[in-house]
């Protein structure tokens, strides 16, 4: 259920986008969702695009860019990408995660941001 949240803090940032500049519609939001955040995409757009109703969103098209995990081992000093299965009970807690290589311990090097990156306005005149 977290998606319902973190969808309205990234609509308050666009609204306030729209605020600061001006605008009268809002054309496209892009959103960037990092693998390891653990965040159901299919969740996140549905309740962002509740969340739109009535704003100037509501016919924004959304663009969502899944940003690929990516570990550090801290024993062999592997770096790169591991396999993610989504479990839904990850949820709830989050999953411990290790190396490919040797099993040790990983630290996250990337995949758990969620941000706007790109915000296309209609400015009125």
């Amino acid at each position: 259920m977290h998606e319902l949240s973190i969808a309205r803090k990234l609509l308050n940032i666009v609204l306030s986008e729209v605020e600061k500049y001006g605008a009268k519609d809002v054309i496209s939001v892009e959103v960037v969702i990092g693998e390891l955040s653990f965040i159901r995409i299919e969740q996140f757009a549905f309740w962002f695009r509740v969340l739109s109703k009535g704003t100037a969103l509501e016919k924004a098209k959304l663009h969502i860019n899944v940003e690929r995990g990516k570990v550090k081992c801290l024993s062999c000093g592997y770096e790169g990408p591991i396999n993610v299965v989504d479990d839904p009970a990850w949820h709830v807690s989050f999953p411990s995660l290790s190396c490919p290589r040797c099993s040790s311990t990983v630290k996250i090097v990337s995949g758990r941001d969620c941000y706007v990156k790109c915000i296309r306005l209609v400015r009125e005149q």
